[in-house]
């Protein structure tokens, strides 16, 4: 079996690092304070979420995962939501009969599927979805929380907010969450720049209502170390350098790093013992060729100075509206760069961290150093 894991939340043996960062979230949300976790795309903080979770919930926390992404509309919403909370209570019979009392406008229902397992589900009592029915599912947790049992309410992707009813739902929100005493709440999501204008502009109803976490890549020496001991499991050696390169090529991202070891363990498993250089190399390349179509297509829907932007990118993200930037890769006006960079930024093509922009997908830039 392939000791190394992507495309699915890390847990367990596969989960390294990030005590101080789990440590933080816990005694912040614990603490009474709400969080606004920041990071880049695959830094893997939906992972150290889940962990945060566990340790929360050994404290007497219920914890409820809710994932923004799929909601599009004010009714997805309220019938998501209600599931979330509705999965997290014991007994299902009072729960629904709890629920029905405390938010008007639906009728929840218990029904069982074909195997006997019991499924929340609800109907609106009106064509249209009343203002109170939203305040009163947003206010759900509250109502059910209590000193001795707190809740604490994750929402992944908290910017697509953005797209239900605009500013309304956004102040609305706002609104009810700081006056919920019993309820703390965790932000996350992976537009980073949406969420930190949330979060950061004055202008915004999310202005100050949370501490803010920024996550950084992980510390290489622990990332060595896991490397070296999740190879072993199969008998495989990697020594520091090889792992060293091995974490440049995946942009020390944790995604890329579980993803690249995953490639060359399925590589190596019946032929050799020694991770190499060229190894690991080949290895990224093949990624590369696995997903050429893929990178074709997403450079070719760049403009093309978006396109320029880019190949310059793969050299360097310091320091873009310099002038000697500007000269070096023979740019356009600033004001063109950053409308470009911005869209780049906006399709979660390019990230941007304290001041540099580089390429999310490590094997997307190794892509496009084949045409710098």
């Amino acid at each position: 079996m392939n000791p190394f894991s992507y495309g699915t939340i890390v847990k367990g043996p596969y989960f390294y690092d990030r005590h101080e960062e789990c440590k933080r979230i816990v005694s912040t949300l614990s603490g009474g304070n709400n969080l606004v976790l920041f990071a880049p795309r695959r830094f893997g903080k939906t992972s150290l979420v889940f962990r945060a979770i566990e340790e929360l919930e050994k404290l007497g926390y219920t914890c409820i995962y809710f994932d923004f992404m799929p909601v599009y509309s004010r009714e997805s919403f309220i019938v998501s939501y209600s599931k979330a909370i509705f999965a997290k209570q014991k007994n299902l019979q009072s729960a629904v009969k709890r629920i029905a009392s405390l938010i008007k406008g639906i009728r929840p229902k218990l029904v069982f599927d074909q195997v006997g397992n019991p499924e929340f589900t609800m109907d609106f009592t009106d064509d249209k979805v009343a203002d109170k029915t939203l305040e009163d599912i947003i206010d759900l947790p509250e109502k059910l929380a209590s000193e001795n049992k707190p809740y604490i309410i994750v929402f992944d992707e908290f910017q697509e907010i953005n797209n239900l009813n605009g500013e309304n739902f956004e102040k609305l929100l706002r609104s009810k969450i700081q006056q919920q005493e019993h309820v703390n709440y965790l932000f996350l999501g992976s537009r980073t720049h949406l969420l930190n204008d949330m979060f950061n502009n004055k202008g915004r109803a999310f202005y100050n209502a949370a501490m803010l976490m920024q996550i950084e890549s992980l510390p290489e020496k622990e990332t060595i170390e896991y490397l070296k001991s999740r190879f072993s499991l199969s008998g495989m050696k990697i020594d520091q350098p090889v792992s060293l390169y091995l974490i440049e090529q995946a942009g020390n991202i944790p995604y890329y790093i579980q993803l690249l070891s995953a490639e060359v363990w399925q590589y190596m498993v019946s032929s050799q013992q020694v991770v190499t250089l060229e190894v690991v190399g080949f290895c990224a390349e093949k990624i590369v060729d696995l997903k050429n179509d893929y990178y074709f297509e997403l450079y070719g829907r760049q403009s093309a100075y978006q396109k320029k932007l880019l190949i310059s990118l793969v050299i360097s993200g310091e320091n873009v509206f310099s002038a000697d930037y500007t000269r070096r890769f023979r740019l356009s006006a600033t004001s063109t760069t950053q409308k470009a960079l911005l869209g780049l930024v906006e399709s979660s093509v390019i990230e941007k961290v304290n001041g540099n922009y580089f390429i999310s997908d490590p094997f997307f830039k190794r892509f496009l150093s084949r045409y710098a």
